[in-house]
């Protein structure tokens, strides 16, 4: 599975209303009440429709309101993608390459960034809780639109922190990515959600109008 595809639906998750403390759905509530932003370590693997191993991943994450995401892949290769609100930049640091293309709506609300607007996911999943695994409270959500790129997607739940997320696309193959050390409304670093391509690497697309271009400080 393409890094990018993933990162595109990694911003989904907020249910508005009261729910009860224990299940899955109310820690989601608990944990997505007053976000503003949000930083992570994760660690993500894929596997094909037969359970078979295919990818293995790890690195950081943040989000932050409006529509800001940044995912950091830094072993086995590293990679950044990095969402400004205009556009997605995509920066392969070993084919010294980046891509840019405009960020649309659907990237702007879809499996994880919905933590930090709590209206939207009724509008577009369907909820049902699971059956408690591995000592955590599970809810799926079921995409309502046609064109959804993954079937459906569960989120495991402990002590109102989100511990993991499985994702199961249209032909099977699952993503599973594991969370921890969440961080909820801290200091970002200077430039988190901004981006400038590195001196002499190849840039593929093109930047839509508005774009701030900045240089992503370390």
């Amino acid at each position: 599975m393409r890094r990018h595809s993933l990162a595109a639906l990694l911003l989904i998750l907020a249910v508005p209303g009261a729910n009860a403390a224990g299940s899955a759905r109310g820690q989601l509530d608990e944990f997505a009440q007053g976000v503003q932003n949000l930083q992570a370590k994760f660690q993500q693997s894929v596997y094909d429709s037969e359970g078979r191993a295919l990818d293995k991943t790890s690195g950081t994450l943040a989000l932050a309101r409006p529509n800001r995401f940044r995912w950091d892949y830094l072993e086995p290769d590293e990679q950044r993608i990095v969402a400004d609100g205009d556009n997605i930049w995509i920066y392969d640091v070993e084919l010294e390459q980046v891509s840019v293309r405009p960020q649309s709506m659907d990237e702007q609300q879809s499996p994880l960034a919905v933590l930090l607007d709590l209206n939207s996911l009724d509008q577009q999943f369907s909820t049902a809780e699971q059956d408690e695994k591995d000592g955590a409270q599970w809810l799926r959500l079921t995409p309502k639109g046609e064109d959804a790129q993954f079937a459906y997607v569960d989120l495991a739940f402990r002590e109102s922190r989100m511990t993991r997320m499985v994702m199961t696309d249209i032909v099977g193959q699952r993503t599973e990515i594991v969370f921890q050390e969440w961080q909820r409304n801290g200091t970002l670093a200077p430039g988190m959600f901004t981006f400038e391509p590195p001196a002499g690497v190849d840039v593929v697309g093109d930047v839509h109008q508005g774009a701030k271009l900045e240089a992503v400080r370390e």
